[in-house]
């Protein structure tokens, strides 16, 4: 029989932990979106490449700052807002032991077989649609580092449209913050995104990506919002599932 009690607590404790951790990244990319929507204002003309080269130096930062969360992060630019290109994406990667992170190349050449149209992706077509935060996934980064990730985005309205800043995270890095917060082995406690796909879990047979059908969600005991204060931008609930 489990101490209702405790196992409550732990499920706020968790919940908070996760919001607290998240929160921070989502409130950090959000001023360097000010940043980039400040300086098109800015500018009288359209503005070209030039005029964001301070986002490699601030995002370099920003992934150092929240390394032990994120893996990468970038920006994607609204189609035809640069004089240079009618698609542009500057995407950069961690680097190990602490050195500068390095640039993700991406091919954005419609004719090319490896054409990668950033504009059809959730992360950036429900972000700019929406004009709101938002997380995606878990799904696998097949044309990065092969590993389930989560982006978290957040608009950057400008005359020319809207870009989308974002950042992955690692749903293992995400794992130690649920796991450290928990620190409770029974009962059965997911994490789950707003699509039925399990971002962490306490149970070593309920893996990570793991989708939830209704026969899964028909055990769930108890439930709690992990942002209750901001749903939209992070959608996810810890639930307990009965034996």
């Amino acid at each position: 029989m489990h101490n209702v009690a405790a196992v409550d607590e732990a499920l706020e404790r968790t919940a908070e932990a996760i919001s607290s951790s998240v929160g921070a990244v989502f409130d950090d990319l959000e001023k360097v979106a000010a940043t980039v929507s400040g300086v098109a204002d800015r500018v009288a003309d359209v503005p070209r490449r030039s005029a964001y080269a301070f986002l490699k130096q601030d995002l370099a930062a920003f992934i150092n700052r929240h390394s032990a969360l994120i893996v990468g992060a970038g920006i994607a630019y609204a189609p035809g807002s640069l004089p240079e290109a009618p698609l542009w994406l500057e995407w950069w990667r961690a680097a190990q032991a602490g050195g500068e992170p390095r640039w993700v190349t991406h091919d954005l050449n419609p004719e090319s077989l490896n054409y990668y149209d950033y504009t059809t992706r959730e992360w950036f077509a429900v972000t700019t649609a929406n004009g709101s935060p938002l997380a995606v996934g878990p799904y696998v980064d097949i044309g990065g580092i092969n590993v389930n990730i989560i982006t978290l985005c957040v608009p950057a309205a400008t005359p020319q449209g809207t870009h989308v800043l974002g950042c992955d995270l690692t749903l293992a890095k995400l794992e130690g913050v649920f796991l450290r917060a928990l620190q409770l082995q029974d009962p059965t406690v997911v994490l789950l995104g707003p699509t039925g796909r399990v971002i962490a879990s306490n149970n070593a047979r309920i893996a990570s990506g793991t989708l939830f059908v209704e026969e899964d969600m028909q055990r769930v005991d108890r439930s709690v919002d992990v942002s209750s204060g901001s749903p939209a931008r992070l959608p996810w609930k810890l639930i307990t599932l009965r034996t």
